[in-house]
Parts: C-alpha cells; structure tokens; sequence
C-alpha cells in the first residue's frame, strides 16, 4: 500500500482506488454492508507508487441499537493468488481455442472403472467422425468407435495411460456413414486424462493404391519385356551367330547384317524400357512407397 497510516486515517477509499472496478460494484458493496450484512469480494487497489494490489476483502457491519455504527473490514493481499489465477485462466482460454480450432481430430478420455470414457471431443474430430459432441460425450470409446479394437486401438489408449504417449500406425475405420484411414497420436495429461490427436489420411491412400495400380502394371510391361520380347530376341541374335556371311550373296549379306542390326537395337530398347522401370529415381521413390504402403496395410 506504501502509505503511512496518518496518511489512511480519515481519507476515504477512493485514495486507493484503482479504477479497475465499476460504480455498480462498489454499489453493490454499499448497499450490501448498509443492509446490515457481510461483504466478501476481491478489490484490486492502486499503492502510493501507482502499482496495483489485490486484496481478498471481508466488510463486517458493526450494528449497535439495531443501526450500522461503523465497519470493520478484513484484507489480505493476494496479488501473486490473482496472478496466477489470471495466468491459469489465459492458459485455459488459449487451450479451449486450440482444442475447437484445429483441424485435427481431439478426444479426451478418461479411464473410469476400467473403461476409457470420452470427456471431451472437439469440432475437428466432429467434421472427421460425422458425430456430434452431444452424442459421445460420457460414452466409453468402443461404444462410440465399435470394431477398433481389432486394430488395437484401446490398447494404444492404455500405453499412453501408463507410459504417457503412444502413436498408433494407420488404422482403418468404418461404420454406417464413413469408411476412412486415420493416424495419430496419444498424450498422457496431467489431471491422468488422455488425449488423442488424429488426421484423416484417406486421400493419400486412395494415391497410394492407386501408385499400386500403376506399379502392377509396370511389373506386367517389365515381364512381358523381359520374357515375351528378350527371350525371341536372344535366340534371334544367337541364330543370327551361325550364320556364314561369307557364303552369302550381296543383296542378301545386307539384308542380314540390316536384320541384326535393327534386332540388336530392339534388345537395348527392351533393356532400356526394364531400366525406366526399376533403376531410375522415380522408379525407386515408387516402390518405396508401395513397400511402406504394403507394410501399413499388413499393421493395419
């Protein structure tokens, strides 16, 4: 407060009134403690310096002949309890922005008598899932979400719940309104509440399968290549080794030596066509994909 007391006594409150409050708050204290009753609230007040100060404030009436004689009041600062509640209440506020903001899907559960039960479910994961929060909030996880156990999906739920994070691979769920791909994740809160934070990734399935498509099809040129064109080719080539061009007449020494060199000219194509394949840079990311596809589809 920093004032001396001759400084207080006598002076009316306004000398420590910050302005924080309006007129109908401190009306309202008035006509309370007029009326002969107690008074509790929190006041924030301005020190001599101009700093502010919370004070935790109880106004008893003094009532003597059935009138209020005079008040006492009680005050304890608690600027650094206000602070933090404040801090708390920021916190708190940017948390339930974030968590109805996002994109992703969110689901908080708790574990009650063993079973996960959804506290929480925001709008992102009310777009992803097609339901609302009004129907699966206080429900356990596989009444909402039937069949995921399959997948392990409450067993991911439980890690997390005794490690405090777990990451689940690419899951597959399908009811009535949705056949989609999710992935994501799990976190462990500190009030033991767990949390999961998941993305739709259908669309990059339904590319990957269609990457599937087109491997298999390459697979069938390069086989076709390699032992429906290579094979004749080769023999052609070997034949082609035994014959004595020498013997041969002009007109028919150049039509062979025209054949072998349009035949040798096919095999590099062949060959060049199996490389495109297989060998080139595109060719590998290709396969590395399908081999990660493959390996989620066998997790899955």
């Amino acid at each position: 407060m920093q004032y001396f007391q001759s400084e207080l006594i006598g002076a009316p409150h306004s000398i420590v009134n910050s302005g924080y409050h309006d007129r109908e708050y401190f009306k309202d204290l008035w006509k309370t403690i007029g009326r002969g009753k107690v008074w509790q609230g929190n006041i924030l007040n301005e020190a001599k310096d101009g700093s502010k100060y919370w004070v935790a404030t109880t106004i008893v009436p003094i009532i003597e002949h059935g009138k209020v004689k005079e008040y006492f009041s009680v005050r304890i600062e608690k600027t650094e309890q206000k602070k933090l509640e404040q801090e708390k209440n920021l916190h708190e506020r940017r948390f339930t922005q974030l968590f109805n903001h996002i994109s992703e899907g969110v689901i908080a559960m708790k574990k009650i008598e063993g079973k996960f039960i959804i506290t929480d479910f925001n709008d992102g994961a009310e777009k992803l899932d097609k339901k609302s929060k009004k129907e699966v909030l206080g429900k356990e996880v596989s009444d909402v979400y039937p069949g995921t156990e399959i997948g392990g999906f409450t067993d991911y739920i439980e890690e997390a719940f005794q490690k405090g994070y777990a990451s689940f691979p690419i899951l597959r769920y399908k009811d009535e309104k949705l056949d989609s791909w999710r992935k994501g994740e799990f976190y462990k809160l500190p009030n033991n509440e767990v949390v999961c934070v998941y993305h739709d990734i259908t669309e990059e399935i339904i590319q990957l399968e269609q990457l599937k498509k087109y491997n298999e099809k390459l697979e069938e040129i390069a086989f076709k290549a390699s032992h429906e064109v290579c094979a004749p080719v080769a023999s052609i080539l070997g034949l082609m080794q035994l014959i004595d061009f020498n013997d041969l007449s002009p007109n028919n020494k150049a039509a062979l030596q025209h054949m072998k060199s349009s035949v040798e000219k096919l095999d590099h194509t062949v060959r060049d066509i199996v490389k495109v394949s297989y060998d080139t840079e595109e060719g590998k990311e290709l396969f590395a994909k399908l081999s990660d596809l493959k390996e989620h589809f066998h997790k899955a």
